[in-house]
């Protein structure tokens, strides 16, 4: 029976791989036809563009003729536009010298008319002067006026000399001693001033120096203790090995560079770039730890720091979370999951729906007996 049914199911499948077969043959013939029909379609295409073409190659040779004759004509136009184009030269150049002339004849004009404009305002104002001074009019005086014998220029020269003697003595003050009184009452109260401003000087700079070296005391002896925390956390972490802080220029403490040196056990490498990149990020937690040692902090969050730590460093950066979590709150970024077993809660971002993220939180806890 089994070797019955065996062969009936592969007579079935034959049967369906026939009825394919037929269905493909079918298929193909009509493809076939439809070529055919194509192709005699295209050669009916075909006769007609090669009497198109025939058209065409007649209608190109009459162009070719038409456009000779067209080159000609432009060949005859460009000589002519050339000599043109000289004639226009010449003509700009022409007006180019005019409106030059134009421009420089405009200026002397509008220069001698600065000029006796600014020669009229002077003679007013002279006029002016030597009516006020003399309390007549100016033809008056020019009536009055006698001649002076003597070179014009010396007189002119002697005159303005003297009346520079005269600007210089200047009119007499009469408020010149309450001035003085005013000018020496305000010496008085800038000297005071200035003495305030100075005492107020020194007393900045002795607070200055005073809080610059309570700075560096204070930093000194906090480095000093980060340094003995990064020594034992480091060990703890390493189980073993050899560390140390160092200030480039300790003569300069708040403004030196820090040097860090990390040696793991069996190792004797000496700075952070040539260890690995789980060496350096427990190199760089241990650091992190020695600072919360020196001043704890109620609250740290860590992003993806065992990333690049194996299982066996993992499980030291566990425990020191173990040993931390009693004073200082930690919430780690991560998707170790054995990070994630020594959690108190798990929060975990999914998206059930797209583009719709939600959180779900599983506080973990010790199993309660039934």
């Amino acid at each position: 029976q089994v070797e019955e049914a065996q062969v009936s199911a592969r007579e079935e499948a034959a049967r369906e791989r026939e009825n394919r077969a037929l269905e493909t043959l079918e298929r193909t013939t009509r493809q076939i036809s439809e070529l055919e029909a194509e192709l005699e379609e295209i050669d009916a295409g075909n006769s007609q563009l090669e009497l198109k073409r025939a058209e065409w190659s007649d209608t190109l040779a009459e162009q070719k003729a038409r456009q000779r004759e067209l080159e000609e004509a432009r060949e005859t136009a460009g000589t002519q536009v050339e000599e043109a184009e000289q004639r226009l030269v010449q003509l700009e150049e022409r007006i180019a010298g005019a409106r030059a002339r134009l421009t420089e004849l405009t200026e002397s004009s509008h220069q001698l008319d600065i000029e006796r404009v600014e020669l009229e305002a002077e003679r007013r104002s002279i006029v002016e002067r030597l009516e006020t001074e003399w309390h007549r009019p100016f033809q008056e005086l020019l009536e009055m006026s006698e001649e002076v014998e003597g070179d014009p220029e010396a007189l002119r020269q002697e005159a303005e000399r003297l009346a520079q003697q005269i600007e210089a003595i200047g009119p007499v003050n009469p408020l010149a001693m309450e001035e003085h009184r005013e000018e020496v009452e305000r010496l008085e109260f800038l000297s005071g001033q200035r003495e305030d401003l100075v005492d107020a000087k020194s007393s900045l700079e002795q607070a200055l120096k005073e809080i610059e070296r309570t700075a560096r005391e204070m930093f000194v002896e906090t480095f000093e203790a980060v340094r003995e925390n990064f020594q034992t956390v480091f060990s703890t972490l390493f189980q073993g090995g050899d560390c140390d802080l160092r200030l480039a220029d300790e003569s300069d403490p708040l403004g030196s560079d820090i040097e860090i040196r990390a040696a793991p056990r069996g190792k004797r490498t000496q700075r952070i770039h040539l260890l690995s990149s789980g060496e350096r990020t427990l190199v760089a937690t241990s650091l992190l730890f020695a600072i919360y040692l020196t001043k704890p902090s109620p609250f740290c969050l860590l992003d993806e720091v065992d990333a690049p730590l194996d299982d066996s460093n993992v499980n030291r950066f566990v425990r020191l979370l173990e040993e931390f979590k009693t004073e200082t709150q930690f919430i780690v970024i991560t998707h170790n999951p054995r990070t994630m077993q020594v959690a108190d809660a798990v929060f975990g971002v999914t998206m059930q729906e797209p583009g719709v993220s939600s959180i779900v939180g599983v506080r973990l806890g010790e199993l309660q007996p039934a």
